[in-house]
């Protein structure tokens, strides 16, 4: 069944679509991933992640709406940092096997990447958060690796379970998971079943279209998937916009 949110250990996790998350502490403090879409009212962020450069996970006029004073931004690369906000004050980069603090969240860049397609490794990458006593595993645009395969001690995961290369599929995330074991895991980056295909054109490679980079997806099937393993799998309801919302 889907809802809007789940907490546990006091962190609120809510999916904006695509890979967009939202963190939210019972004192009120917001961590972004990878926000392309935003609901009405989003708050301020506390620290705003972007794993890498492709659209439908770093767009600027989504980082404007949510970014204040005190507001600290980590990104990959520090040309993606540039893409996505005009002041660069208060940002830097985070890259795989390097662990940064920033607005008081302790957060190390993970491998993520694909065999094929447009996940390319080196050209992004994932996040290991520890935030109010919580490890919560970020896994950024990726199909299976070895190195997933390797994290444990991970009480939230957040993967991937579609594209439009069909690279990343859905058991082999499952399987990820199930050698994972995380408390609870979060599937996103799919396009829900009840909303439209964008029609593809000459030009969709240029499109601000968060949808034209996943496929459609049933996270109801990859729950089934993990029927049995103690895994609380939470299908939460996309609550973001389109581009521009």
């Amino acid at each position: 069944m889907l809802r809007d949110s789940i907490a546990l250990n006091g962190i609120k996790y809510e999916w904006l679509g695509q890979s967009g998350v939202r963190m939210t502490s019972e004192d009120g403090s917001v961590i972004y991933i990878d926000p392309v879409m935003l609901d009405e009212g989003a708050p301020a962020a506390r620290l705003i992640l972007i794993s890498h450069h492709h659209v439908d996970h770093c767009l600027p006029e989504f980082i404007t709406p949510i970014r204040g004073e005190k507001t600290r931004l980590a990104a990959f690369h520090d040309s993606y940092i540039k893409y996505c906000v005009a002041d660069i004050k208060g940002v830097r980069t985070v890259k795989v096997g390097e662990t940064i603090e920033l607005a008081g969240v302790r957060v190390t860049g993970v491998a993520a990447y694909a065999e094929k397609g447009f996940h390319m490794q080196g050209e992004g990458c994932g996040f290991l958060i520890e935030f109010r006593g919580e490890t919560i595993y970020f896994a950024g645009d990726t199909g299976r690796t070895e190195e997933m395969d390797s994290l444990s001690g991970i009480d939230c995961a957040i993967l991937p379970i579609a594209d439009n290369t069909y690279s990343i599929k859905m058991e082999d995330i499952a399987e990820a998971v199930k050698i994972m074991r995380p408390r609870l895991f979060i599937p996103v980056h799919f396009t829900p079943i009840d909303e439209p295909s964008p029609e593809v054109t000459g030009e969709m490679f240029f499109s601000k279209d968060p949808r034209f980079f996943t496929i459609k997806e049933d996270p109801e099937r990859l729950a089934k998937l993990l029927e049995g393993t103690g895994i609380e799998v939470a299908l939460l309801r996309k609550l973001g916009g389109g581009v521009g919302k």
